[in-house]
C-alpha cells in the first residue's frame, strides 16, 4: 500500500474511484512523494508519441493501453492522462464537441501532477496545448470550428 491506503493497483471495478483518490493526493502532495526513483520509459511510449505526432490517435490509444493496463499507480494516471489527449483530440477532429471537452479536460487534470516533464515528455507544454483548446471549443454551443482546426497541430514534445 502506498499514499496512506491507496492501493497500487485497482481491483475489478474500483479503477474509476481509486483514479480519483490517486489523482487527488497526487495533486495535493505531488508526484515525487509517490515515487522516489524514476522509472524506466517504456519503449512503446517511444512509439505512442510518434503515432499522437503523427495524429493518429486512435492507434497512440491501443498502444498507450499496453503500457497503461498492466501498469501500477500512481505511473497509470500519467499513461492514462496521454490516452485521454490523444482520444479528446480524436473527438475535437470528429468536431465532438462534449467528447473533447471532457477527454480534453480529463487530460489536463491528470497530467497536472507531472509537470513538467515526466519520463522525458514536455508534459507543461501539452497541456497548454490542451487548454488552448478547450477555450477555443468554450462552454457555449456555438464552436468556431474553423478556428479550432486553424489552430497548429498538437504535438508532444520529447526532452533529451
Amino acid at each position: 500500500m502506498t499514499a496512506g491506503n491507496l492501493p497500487d493497483y485497482p481491483a475489478k471495478g474500483e479503477r474509476k474511484r481509486l483514479d480519483e483518490e490517486w489523482l487527488q493526493a497526487l495533486h495535493i502532495q505531488g508526484i515525487t512523494a509517490f515515487l522516489t526513483d524514476v522509472p524506466t520509459t517504456p519503449d512503446l511510449l517511444t512509439q505512442a508519441v510518434g503515432e499522437f505526432n503523427q495524429g493518429q490517435y486512435w492507434h497512440c490509444h491501443e498502444t498507450l493501453e499496453a503500457i497503461w493496463l498492466p501498469e501500477r499507480y500512481p505511473l497509470r494516471l500519467f499513461y492514462h492522462g496521454l490516452i485521454k489527449a490523444a482520444v479528446g483530440l480524436l473527438h475535437l477532429e470528429r468536431r465532438n464537441r462534449h467528447g473533447a471537452l471532457v477527454k480534453l479536460g480529463d487530460a489536463a487534470y491528470a497530467l497536472a501532477p507531472f509537470s513538467p516533464q515526466f519520463l522525458g515528455i514536455d508534459t507543461a507544454s501539452l497541456r497548454e496545448d490542451v487548454k488552448q483548446r478547450l477555450e477555443h471549443i468554450g462552454s457555449g454551443l456555438d464552436t468556431d470550428w474553423t478556428a479550432v482546426e486553424n489552430l497548429p497541430a498538437v504535438q508532444i514534445q520529447m526532452l533529451v
